[in-house]
């Protein structure tokens, strides 16, 4: 499937819940949001005959986003579900880790290829005020357990806030490193209440160069999967890693955007930086073929370039669009 400016489309995000555990500063209120009652989210039924539609357009990959997908009950008939669609090639996750040590391995049996994991800080004290008052702990278990269980590549997450847990550039490095995952420094991304709120960026090239006065740096091709990032690998003495940086803001990776995100009831986002949102007509008995000719025609209307380029906020919240 290729959208009207030539870009092969192979690539769904799928939020399957608006609904979490955490509250991270970045990605919604403190008050939280309006659950969408149960009835209007996508059924497991209606997801797979939305991927199966997307499968057949030439979607090969699909993550599983929320919200904290986990929070969705039977979440490993779903990744069953989805691994016996034909064309899909591997389904991944994005998760907060709080419910890791205990899924897992089910998770893994069931056909989840691999995991990232958003880590903003180490210092369980940063940690609680960046998530409002979520635990590490737990969180630093689920990564071990989705390394013991091949959820692998473990990718870590971590937005940085100036004046939050900004000194935590350096603690995160040296955890990713001891505990053998990737790394990836993402900016700050302005939506919703977050462009509301007194939140700074911390650009890329600061970040990077916080980890240079401590390790070096060399260009590295990154894991399999590594979409828009930019790695290196990084030394000291004889320990050696993996860290990305993702430049949603300060470089534009539009050219190379080989994705679409849909929320979790249903509606089609292709950009995550426009507020350009379209709506499905569909159960989990239209034809296929229906949908998909709405899936291709919404995909056509794929801009070009993103507004935040353009200094603009985009409006609703990460957790209800999907990470």
């Amino acid at each position: 499937m290729k959208d009207s400016y030539g870009r092969e489309i192979n690539y769904l995000r799928l939020s399957i819940t608006d609904r979490c555990n955490f509250r991270c500063r970045y990605c919604m209120p403190e008050e939280g949001i309006e659950k969408s009652p149960h009835e209007e989210v996508l059924s497991f039924e209606e997801i797979a005959k939305l991927v199966s539609a997307a499968a057949s357009l030439g979607v090969s990959k699909v993550r599983l986003t929320g919200g904290e997908p986990t929070t969705r009950v039977e979440l490993p008939e779903l990744v069953r579900m989805l691994d016996e669609i034909d064309g899909i090639e591997e389904i991944s996750m994005t998760t907060n880790g709080s419910s890791l040590a205990e899924r897992a391995e089910e998770l893994a049996r069931a056909g989840l290829a691999r995991v990232n994991v958003s880590l903003d800080a180490i210092d369980p004290e940063k940690f609680r005020k960046i998530t409002r008052g979520g635990e590490v702990g737990p969180v630093l278990e689920g990564i071990r357990a989705a390394k013991e269980a091949g959820l692998t590549p473990v990718k870590l997450n971590a937005v940085v806030i100036k004046g939050v847990n900004d000194t935590e550039i350096l603690p995160l490095v040296e955890y990713a490193v001891e505990s053998g995952v990737v790394l990836r420094f993402i900016e700050l991304m302005p939506m919703g209440e977050v462009a509301e709120e007194d939140m700074e960026l911390v650009p890329l090239k600061e970040v990077r160069r916080t980890i240079e006065g401590e390790w070096d740096l060399e260009a590295d091709s990154g894991p399999k999967g590594s979409g828009p990032a930019s790695y290196y690998r990084v030394r000291q003495d004889n320990a050696s890693g993996t860290i990305g940086l993702i430049f949603p803001i300060s470089k534009s990776f539009c050219s190379g955007c080989n994705r679409f995100r849909v929320t979790s009831k249903g509606s089609v986002r292709p950009c995550l930086a426009r507020d350009e949102q379209y709506e499905l007509d569909f159960t989990s008995s239209t034809p296929v073929k229906e949908l998909s000719e709405q899936l291709a025609r919404i995909m056509k209307k794929k801009p070009r370039g993103h507004q935040w380029e353009e200094e603009e906020a985009t409006c609703g919240e990460m957790s209800e669009i999907g990470g």
